[in-house]
């Protein structure tokens, strides 16, 4: 059995906003969208290189699902690799981008940063190789 990770799935707030964070300023290309249930249901889906990024939007707004604490159960975030963190970091700043972590060495010998997107939905960027213990 071979299982490939394909895509990532957000349900966002304002699905515009949202499009235009990850193609605008992550730089994502629009490959198109599914509109369902008589429009109250549309996915926008980008390329973010071999793997794909669906955003989801309902004209019947749920709850933010957000943890607060990493020891809560639940996805943490996702994360991009890129060839440096601090210019990465720089870049995004400038776009107005809110990070929650400035760049800074991390255990295992990478450089890391973390910010929102506009449903402060958490990403890291890293850089480098991660040294692991056997586990």
């Amino acid at each position: 059995m071979d299982f490939n990770f394909d895509h990532l799935a957000i349900t966002v707030s304002d699905l515009e906003k949202s499009v235009g964070f990850y193609r605008d300023i992550m730089g994502f290309r629009v490959l198109g969208k599914l509109v369902q249930d008589n429009g109250n249901f549309v996915i926008v889906y980008l390329d973010m290189g071999d793997k794909v990024l669906e955003l989801f939007n309902f004209t019947e707004k749920g709850k933010y699902l957000t943890t607060q604490n990493d020891k809560d159960m639940g996805i943490k975030h996702f994360a991009f690799k890129v060839k440096s963190v601090d210019q990465a970091f720089k870049y995004l700043r400038e776009k107005g981008v809110e990070f929650t972590m400035e760049p800074n060495n991390a255990v295992g010998g990478v450089r890391i940063a973390f910010f929102k997107d506009p449903d402060n939905i958490l990403i890291e960027i890293i850089e480098g190789e991660l040294n692991l213990e056997t586990y």
